[in-house]
């Protein structure tokens, strides 16, 4: 349907048209965080880089915050979203395969990986990144929550309610297990990656009983 406008007619915008959109500003987003840092890259960067003008950009996104909360989920939905997968499969695989493997693939996603530790750092002195990177790893941690209860579950043989339990008390340390690797990763560079896998995997392994 379109809507009469003077004598033509004005197309209705679809939700593909809307997704497309603001895909294309949030790639571009992350390319000016990428060259300049979270800090650096203003939204005028970040219009230019898309080739858009300033209205049509700032009809999805009022601030550099919120285009930043939607790119950094859009990410994580990506690396994360093999973890939604396990209801319906026949085996839920162990910690020790899982988180080592979604840590290569964050690491993989370069230039991913360096972003994560921007955020870090910007969110501990800037609100606007705080409220950024607390909303991104609540749903990380939610995330990590329901694949380690529906493991205890269903491999390690707890009823529903101790496995939630136990779920809810590991999610955020493995969560921090995952930031740390990153860092270290980021610090002592690519050389550390396997050494720093392996070790995830032996710590993990404990969990697997």
């Amino acid at each position: 349907m379109s809507i009469r406008f003077l004598g033509g007619s004005v197309p209705k915008v679809t939700d593909e048209h809307r997704e497309a959109m603001r895909t294309r500003i949030q790639d571009a987003a992350l390319s000016c965080f990428t060259r300049k840092g979270f800090a650096g890259a203003s939204m005028a960067d970040i219009i230019k880089e898309a080739d858009l003008s300033a209205g049509a950009v700032y009809v999805y996104y009022s601030s550099k915050a919120e285009l930043t909360l939607d790119a950094g989920k859009r990410i994580m939905e990506q690396r994360a979203a093999e973890l939604k997968d396990f209801d319906t499969a026949a085996e839920v695989p162990p910690p020790d395969r899982v988180f080592p493997a979604l840590l290569n693939s964050i690491l993989d996603d370069n230039p991913f990986a360096p972003l994560l530790l921007q955020v870090w750092a910007e969110a501990s002195h800037t609100p606007d990144f705080a409220t950024i990177a607390a909303e991104i790893y609540s749903d990380l941690t939610g995330r990590f929550e329901a694949y380690l209860s529906l493991y205890f579950h269903r491999e390690a043989g707890l009823d529903e309610a101790a496995a939630h339990a136990k779920a809810h008390q590991i999610a955020p340390a493995v969560l921090a297990v995952m930031q740390g690797s990153l860092v270290q990763t980021a610090i002592f560079g690519t050389d550390s990656r396997a050494r720093i896998t392996s070790s995830i995997e032996e710590l993990l392994a404990g969990l697997a009983g």
